[in-house]
């Protein structure tokens, strides 16, 4: 397979941690890649350098002369006054691109049922990110690089995506990477698998069960050597504590040996946890929807709507891109007043809403300040949690 992108030992760090150290990989033809590890191990750092789009402190990124790469971010750059159709296809006219069997499904599995007349500006989360997908596929890219791309997609939407992902190329041609949290998506479409921990990304055949499989296998070959290094440890321990005189005679080798030995304890993998919600008691009235009209424009999202959500309950709210969900969020939250009805929140009721577009974030803020003008400190069922 001819090869279409490398990387040469590219490193790079941020502050005093570093991200990325000495990291050699390459895409070839018919590579499917998915790129899994933990939030801020460097998925998508990897993924910018890998696009041209950040220059790493170290290292080098090459690609093959001719090949044409496309990319979707986590945040597109459409147009708000921008209509849908002209985001996708541009200026090209109608008879041009509706010539195009691939534009074509590609409009149709992803506009279908969209006013395609409508600006960019006016879709919802989900609605808008299929007009991003829509308009990175109806190109002829020889490599794509996707970061998050089922992110606020409905089901209808990701299984698609995963369809024509799988048929866009012949098996040998093209190139993907991706970077997705969804498990079956990456089994779905992924014949290959980057995991990046450590600064450094390890390769595994096959998509996410198998990746799992492999890192399963690995931590208990891990732990097996483990085992049998805590053994010398003990052995070694009680070798040196065989009192001063003996102490005196024991070959310097030897007890440079057990120090090594004993300070080689290598970092426990996964050391940050999620911490259990903060609670506080809750009386028996948490949310009460009551006789409810939503409406937005001229569409109705709700109508005599009533629900009740209690003490301990935990809700997830789906439908197909544009019916209304983070409408709804809205309305919980009180940001959307309904038509008709009313919206009550018990007494002890503290509600946050973490929104599509992070807008209550300074984009200059740094993490550590803009934690901490919430609260520096919170406690949880495990104890106190500190910001720092």
């Amino acid at each position: 397979m001819a090869h279409l992108l490398g990387a040469e030992n590219i490193g790079i760090s941020f502050g005093t941690r570093t991200v990325l150290d000495a990291v050699s990989l390459g895409v070839d033809e018919g590579d499917r890649i998915g790129l899994v590890g933990r939030n801020g191990d460097g998925k998508s750092t990897l993924m910018r350098i890998l696009a041209g789009q950040q220059e790493p402190d170290a290292g080098r990124v090459t690609r093959r002369g001719g090949v044409t790469l496309g990319v979707l971010d986590q945040r597109d750059d459409l147009d708000d006054a921008d209509t849908v159709k002209h985001a996708v296809v541009g200026d090209v006219p109608d008879h041009v691109w509706a010539s195009d069997p691939k534009i074509r499904d590609v409009m149709g599995g992803l506009l279908g049922g969209l006013d395609w007349d409508r600006t960019v500006g006016t879709l919802s989360g989900g609605q808008r990110r299929r007009t991003a997908l829509a308009r990175l596929l109806a190109g002829d890219d020889d490599l794509i690089f996707l970061d998050e791309p089922t992110n606020h997609l409905d089901v209808e939407g990701v299984a698609w995506l995963a369809g024509h992902l799988r048929s866009r190329w012949r098996a040998t041609d093209g190139g993907l990477l991706v970077v997705t949290h969804d498990r079956w998506f990456l089994d779905e479409v992924c014949t290959r698998t980057w995991e990046v921990h450590d600064a450094t990304v390890e390769p595994f055949d096959g998509g996410y069960a198998a990746w799992m499989l492999a890192r399963a296998e690995r931590d208990r070959a891990a732990a097996v050597m483990e085992s049998k290094r805590q053994q010398l440890v003990k052995k070694e321990l009680a070798w040196l504590r065989r009192g001063a005189p003996a102490r005196t005679s024991k070959p310097k080798f030897r007890v440079d040996a057990a120090t090594t030995l004993i300070e080689d304890e290598p970092p426990p993998r996964d050391r940050l946890e999620l911490q259990r919600f903060a609670t506080q008691r809750l009386g028996k009235d948490v949310l009460d929807v009551e006789d409810v009209d939503l409406v937005r424009g001229a569409r109705t999202l709700l109508s005599r709507a009533t629900w009740r959500l209690g003490p301990g309950d935990r809700v997830g709210i789906v439908g197909v891109n544009g019916a209304g969900k983070t409408s709804v969020l809205a309305l919980i939250s009180g940001e959307l007043a309904p038509a008709v009805g009313r919206v009550k929140h018990g007494r002890t009721v503290a509600l946050q809403h973490l929104t599509q577009q992070l807008d209550d974030l300074d984009p200059a803020g740094r993490v550590l300040p803009t934690v901490e003008a919430i609260r520096p400190v919170t406690r949880s069922l495990d104890g106190e949690v500190s910001a720092t």
